[in-house]
C-alpha cells in the first residue's frame, strides 16, 4: 500500500469509525466494521445485541398500535400474516386501478434470473391511484408496519413485479436464506395475486428473529470472516445461512408461505428469509414495503410526511446519481429504468 493509500485511510477512519453508530453493515467496505481483530473482541456481536435492545424498547413504546394477539405473533416467529385485509369488492377495485395504471417511473433489477420491477409510491404516483391511497391508509396497515419497523418513520412503498426465470443468469441470491442486515428491520408484502408453492412464496424460519444467545454466537463467529466470503452478499453484511446452521441454532426449517391474494405479510428481516423456488415463468404482483432505520436510537420518532417526501426525493435522486454513474461505464445501474408497459401491460392472474 503507497503513502498516497495510506493517507486516504487515514483521513476515513473517523467516517468509518462513525458509521459503526448507525445502519452500516458492510464487512468489506467499511475496514473497521470488517476488522477481525474488532470483531474477535465483540465489536459485531456488541452491535447486534444492543440493536437488539434498542429495537425492544422502540417496541414497547409502539405497542399500543396493534392488537396483543398480533404483536405475540410477530415476535415469538417473526413474521405476521392478516388474509382477507380489504374487503372483496375494494380489493377487485384496486386490482383493477393498477392493471390500468400507465405513466409510471419503472425500475428494474436484475438478480440471477429474476427480473424484479418496481415503481415507487410517492404522492405523484398516489395522486393518480387513489384506491391505493385507500390501502395505505387502512386502519390497520401502516400502524403494524410502523410497529413491525420499530419507528414511526413511514415506509417505503412499492408496486412490485417478480418475474421467475424470466433473465438469463444463474440461480437468484434471493432464494438463498439469508439475514437482510444485524439488526431488526421490515419488509412487508401485500399480495395481489395468489402466490401457490410455484410462484416462489415467502419462506422463513420461525424463530429465527429472536436475539438468542446461539445467535449472537453465531454472529460472532461469521463477523471474523465474513469479508472474505465468496457469495456476493455477506461480506456485504446480509449474510447467508446454512442448513447446518439452522440445527445448529436449534432452529426449525424454513417455512413457506403460500397465501392468496389479498393477503398481507409482514416479516423481520433480521430472521432467516428468503424467496422460494419458482417454476420459470410464473409471476407474482404485489405491494411491497420495507423500513430500516438507525438501530440504535432509543426514541420511536413522529412519523413526519415531510420527512416521507423527502426520502421519497432523496430515493429518486440515488437512482438518477447511479444512473449516471452506470452510464459512465458504459453499464446499467443495479435499479435501472425502463418502459413502464412491463408493469401497466402485465395482465393480473385470476
Amino acid at each position: 500500500m503507497g503513502i498516497w493509500e495510506k493517507g486516504k485511510n487515514l483521513a476515513l477512519l473517523p467516517f468509518w469509525g462513525l458509521q459503526v453508530f448507525g445502519m452500516s453493515k458492510s464487512f468489506s467496505a467499511n475496514p473497521v466494521i470488517g476488522s477481525s481483530a474488532l470483531n474477535r473482541m465483540g465489536l459485531h456481536a456488541g452491535r447486534v445485541a444492543l440493536a437488539h435492545a434498542m429495537t425492544k424498547l422502540r417496541w414497547a413504546f409502539l405497542a399500543w398500535q396493534v392488537p396483543a394477539e398480533l404483536r405475540k405473533s410477530f415476535q415469538a416467529q417473526g413474521f405476521v400474516v392478516i388474509p382477507n385485509l380489504l374487503p372483496e369488492s375494494q380489493f377487485d377495485a384496486l386490482r383493477q386501478q393498477l392493471a390500468t395504471q400507465n405513466n409510471c417511473e419503472v425500475r428494474e433489477c436484475i438478480q440471477g434470473d429474476t427480473l424484479t420491477h418496481r415503481v415507487l409510491l410517492d404522492d405523484g404516483t398516489l395522486e393518480r391511484l387513489p384506491l391505493l391511497r385507500s390501502l395505505l391508509n387502512h386502519r390497520l396497515f401502516e400502524p403494524l408496519l410502523t410497529y413491525c419497523g420499530a419507528h414511526r418513520k413511514r415506509p417505503l412503498h412499492y408496486i412490485q413485479s417478480i418475474k421467475n426465470g424470466a433473465a438469463d443468469g444463474k440461480a437468484d441470491p434471493q432464494k438463498s436464506l439469508h439475514a437482510d442486515t444485524f439488526h431488526p428491520t421490515m419488509k412487508a408484502w401485500f399480495f395481489l395475486d395468489d402466490v401457490d408453492p410455484e410462484r416462489g412464496p415467502f419462506t422463513y424460519v420461525p424463530g429465527s428473529n429472536r436475539c438468542t444467545r446461539e445467535r449472537l454466537a453465531w454472529e460472532y463467529r461469521r463477523s471474523l470472516t465474513a469479508k472474505s466470503d465468496p457469495d456476493g452478499y455477506s461480506e456485504r453484511g446480509s449474510l447467508r445461512v446454512a442448513p447446518e446452521d439452522l440445527r445448529a441454532l436449534g432452529l426449525p426449517d424454513p417455512m413457506a408461505l403460500p397465501v392468496k391474494k389479498n393477503t398481507l405479510v409482514v416479516a423481520n428481516t433480521c430472521g432467516f428469509h428468503c424467496r422460494g423456488p419458482a417454476k420459470a415463468g410464473m409471476n407474482r404482483l404485489e405491494i411491497w414495503s420495507f423500513s430500516r432505520t438507525n438501530p440504535f436510537n432509543p426514541f420511536p420518532g413522529f412519523g413526519s410526511k415531510l420527512a416521507s417526501r423527502l426520502e421519497h426525493r432523496a430515493a429518486k435522486a440515488l437512482w438518477k446519481w447511479r444512473d449516471k454513474q452506470a452510464e459512465a461505464k458504459g453499464v446499467l445501474s443495479s435499479w435501472h429504468p425502463v418502459s413502464d408497459h412491463v408493469m401497466s401491460n402485465r395482465p393480473l392472474t385470476e
